[in-house]
């Protein structure tokens, strides 16, 4: 057996280390020999030729094929699939922003808010019965009634005998409309800036298809499609930065990033594109997540409220544009009054949609490899549970986004297609929506057949209470149930919707 290039060593004199790389057995007639005297007989350059060359073989025997779809993907592929995967969210947002503009006008209508039927100053002149004109006081003859020459229908009658008591006329405010008291009576007061021509007579105040209706009788195909632009860049730049964001904690903090999936199928324990069973530390990878989704949120909270804005006032009053959008509002910053429940309103389905598979596993032991059929529908369970404890809270973000909106640089010349509900935080708006706006029928139980008639008729008929009821805090709930029968459902057939999520 030959010796090494670098001679044995004094301390390990029959050791033979292994050789990397070319053959080390043959000597080079360009390296010295150990008997001129040298100890180490390779030269500095001899031997960092001989390591650059044996690391070189080494990274040449190793195979990426497993780890790396493409390892040299060329810049026009790259390009193709970046403008591929714009193409497809783009259109995924078209296709939702009709039930989103639907949504949004039922969470932040103020029910009862009807437009009026007709102009209070241009009424009709109404003749009045015989039966109304005694009762009135008036005093006639019935020769003064027949020799009385007809009226027409275009011009005022002159009382002939007729001797009506006089009343004084009620005093009004300046700037009040015209017309009768009583026939105002039963109309909601709004004030008079908020009514126009635009506003929506939506029948059903929980009816998707209604406000869809009405909305593209009102403004045809671009009213349903209106705010699709904003909604396609803030998706964009929501990902962009919540992926930023979580991908720089976890660098800082040492942690996996909970977006990355070190398991087999990544599918199968993640959920919303996150991944925190295969992390050392679950719980700090939730706070990274979860703080990063704050973040983001907090950052594009003022392209969100342009977004809404945009939602909500009539397609043919300008500005259209995102950033003539913005710049209507008084500030780019997110406001106080509504920074907690934006907060929130970012966090929460975060939380809840990490946690879950957490909690499956370490509380009720249900393991996505071991059942992943339980674990799946409980997933499917988890979600929609996470969209009812999100719609009260955009139901109020809703609400306060437009209260900020319509007090920008140009509040006085926003219009909006529905009148916007008040906004008093997020505990008074709730109780608000519950409690004092609208009216909700209550049906009364039903009564024993051997009951009197009148006593069946009396409690048949329907009570009225004031306020909305819970279910006014859930407007849109089924077209967000339907979205996520949809997306598992593309995932249990094998389409792309295998990360579950809300339409």
């Amino acid at each position: 057996m030959s010796a090494p290039k670098d001679g044995p060593n004094p301390l390990r004199p029959y050791y033979v280390p292994p050789s990397v790389g070319n053959n080390a057995g043959t000597p080079s007639a360009s390296q010295p020999s150990p008997s001129l005297g040298v100890k180490y007989g390779s030269s500095p350059s001899a031997k960092s030729s001989s390591f650059g060359s044996s690391a070189r073989n080494i990274l040449a025997d190793m195979d990426y094929s497993d780890y790396l779809s493409d390892p040299s993907p060329s810049s026009t592929a790259t390009v193709k699939a970046l403008a591929e995967q714009a193409l497809w969210k783009y259109t995924s947002v078209f296709l939702a922003q009709p039930f989103d503009v639907a949504k949004t006008l039922l969470q932040v209508r103020m029910p009862g808010s009807a437009p009026p039927v007709r102009p209070r100053k241009f009424r009709a002149v109404q003749m009045k019965p015989e039966n109304q004109i005694k009762r009135a006081g008036y005093r006639y003859s019935s020769a003064e009634s027949d020799s009385d020459p007809p009226t027409t229908y275009y011009t005022r009658p002159k009382p002939t005998g007729l001797t009506p008591p006089r009343r004084p006329r009620p005093r009004r405010r300046f700037g009040s409309p015209d017309g009768d008291s009583s026939s105002d009576e039963g109309e909601p007061h709004i004030p008079a800036r908020q009514w126009s021509t635009h506003i929506l007579d939506i029948k059903s105040p929980s009816s998707l298809t209604a406000a869809l209706s009405t909305l593209w009788t009102k403004e045809g195909a671009w009213g349903i499609f209106k705010g699709t632009n904003s909604t396609y860049v803030y998706s964009i730049l929501l990902s962009t930065i919540t992926s930023f964001a979580r991908s720089f904690f976890a660098a800082i903090f040492a942690v996996p990033d909970p977006s990355l999936s070190f398991q087999i199928s990544p599918s199968a324990g993640s959920v919303g594109g996150l991944d925190i069973l295969s992390s050392p530390t679950p719980m700090a990878s939730l706070a990274i997540a979860v703080s990063a989704a704050g973040i983001a949120g907090i950052l594009l909270a003022p392209l969100d409220i342009a977004r809404t804005k945009l939602m909500l006032t009539p397609s043919t009053h300008p500005p259209r544009s995102v950033m003539s959008t913005l710049n209507t509002l008084s500030s780019w910053t997110l406001p106080w009054s509504i920074a907690p429940v934006t907060f929130l309103h970012s966090t929460l389905p975060t939380f809840m949609s990490a946690s879950l598979p957490l909690f499956l596993r370490s509380k009720l032991s249900v393991d996505p490899v071991l059942t992943p059929s339980v674990y799946a529908l409980a997933v499917f369970v988890g979600q929609g549970l996470e969209l009812g404890a999100k719609l009260p809270i955009e139901t109020v973000l809703r609400r306060g986004q437009m209260q900020i909106a319509q007090t920008g640089n140009q509040a006085k010349e926003t219009q909006t297609v529905v009148v916007a509900g008040p906004y008093k935080g997020l505990i008074g708006t709730m109780r608000s929506i519950i409690y004092e706006e609208g009216e909700r029928t209550i049906n009364a139980a039903p009564v024993k057949a051997g009951a009197p008639s009148r006593t069946t008729s009396l409690a048949r008929d329907p009570e009225r209470k004031k306020g909305q009821g819970l279910e006014g805090l859930w407007r849109g709930w089924r077209v967000g149930m339907w979205g996520l029968i949809g997306v598992w459902g593309a995932a249990a057939m094998g389409g792309a919707g295998s990360k579950g999520g809300e339409f």
